[in-house]
Parts: C-alpha cells; structure tokens; sequence
C-alpha cells in the first residue's frame, strides 16, 4: 500500500476526531505489567524521543505505518462540550486539552494491502503523548469519570461549528498501566460518522488511537499496534537519565 493513500484516507477520518487527539482507558481492560513507579516521574519524554519510540513498519510486520508530517503545537483549536461532565471527551480530540501535553508524536497506520494503491479496509491514525509527573494519571482518572456519566454532547470547535456526538462502550483494552475505549458517533454523519477511540496510558505517556472502517463506521480494536507501541514507549521511559 503507498504510503501516499494512507495519508489521503487518514485525511478523511472523522474531522474532529483528528484534531489532536490523545487519552482516555477502561475499567474493563487488564494491566499488563509494566511498573508505573519505574516509567513515572522523571523528565517528560521531548519530541525527538517519542519520535524514535513511535512503532514502524518494522515493528508491525504486514502494516504500513505513516509518522505525520509535523506536530505543529501552535494550533490552539478546542473542542467545547456542552455538558461539563463529558468535557474530557471533548478534550481528546483538542489540540489545547486542558491537561497540557508536554510533546506529542503522530501516525496514520493500516494492515498492507496486496494490490497498490488500494485503499485499506481499516485506517487508523494514533498520537503518543507525554505528560507532566502525575498528569498521565489525571488525564485517565478524567475520561474514566466522564465514560460513567456521559452518553452524548454537542462539541464546538474554535470555528463556533456545532457538531453532536454519542457516546458508547467500547471494548476492553488489553495493554498499558491502564486504558480505556469507547465509541464516538457524530449523529449528523450517520454513514461514516463513527470511530472507536481507546486511550492507553504508559508511565508519563497517553497514547489515542481512532479506528475507523474506509467504508464508513467504527473499525476494530488495533490491539497489535497498542501492545507494539506501549512496548516501545517502556523502554523509551526505562531508559531516561
């Protein structure tokens, strides 16, 4: 698959949903062991640093992986729920959440395709971020509260463009400190409006990831590409001075 097609179907992702993106876990996931009094505490992971721990094709045998092009911070859009409680939602996909990513990474990824040029069944597009000591665990303490609570809101970005979404339960997340997923369906795009998003937590890091279906629809958990990733985030976070 060319990595050029990749980036033109990413680009048609659910538009607020690429934003920014980053956060959120699951009561229902399983820990797997990674020792957050180890990964947490020290200096954030910078720039350059998450970008040599962002997973590769190499790392994902049969997959195309495409880094984005910039992590251009200057951009201050923000989604802004209508309902409090659901803000944490809203923050996932702001490029100005309210709990500030200290330097963050992106790529869109799907499984190869066996003829060029075609378009993969599955897109996918993550941002790995790093976080202040302790805000790691505040960002996913927040969308946990927000999942018990929230069933739908209309988000506003910067531009004042209204849009409404509901919430729904996603799957379990088998990978990180903790992680959660739900479903987020923009009710106006009843076609192609839905997306999976799951958030993983690793030490000081939040990794989002959005799965959505090329045809329309909300895609499957990209659980290869989590476990990869958190991997490639401990040893990152194991080997800070």
């Amino acid at each position: 698959m060319h990595t050029t097609r990749l980036r033109l179907v990413a680009a048609a992702l659910p538009a607020l949903l690429l934003a920014a993106a980053c956060s959120s876990g699951d009561d229902s996931a399983k820990p797997d062991s990674a020792s957050p009094s180890v990964l947490s505490g020290k200096a954030p992971l910078t720039t350059d640093q998450l970008s040599k721990a962002l997973i590769t094709d190499s790392d994902l045998p049969g997959w195309t992986v495409q880094p984005s092009q910039t992590a251009d911070t200057s951009d201050t859009s923000r989604l802004t729920a209508d309902k409090p409680a659901c803000q944490p939602l809203a923050d996932v996909t702001s490029s100005n959440p309210k709990i500030h990513r200290m330097a963050f990474v992106g790529a869109a990824f799907a499984k190869t395709t066996d003829k060029s040029g075609a378009t993969p069944e599955i897109i996918n597009q993550m941002l790995v971020a790093s976080h202040a000591p302790g805000d790691a665990d505040k960002v996913m303490a927040e969308l946990k509260t927000a999942l018990t609570t929230c069933t739908g809101f209309t988000a506003t970005d910067s531009s004042g463009a209204k849009t409404p979404f509901t919430i729904s339960k996603g799957p379990a997340v088998p990978v990180g400190d903790k992680a959660v997923s739900w479903i987020m369906n923009d009710t106006a795009d009843k076609k192609a409006g839905a997306a999976l998003l799951s958030v993983v937590e690793t030490g000081d890091t939040v990794t989002m990831y959005v799965s959505v279906k090329s045809a329309g629809g909300a895609g499957p958990l990209p659980v290869d590409a989590e476990r990869k990733q958190a991997e490639k985030l401990k040893k990152a976070l194991a080997a800070r001075k």
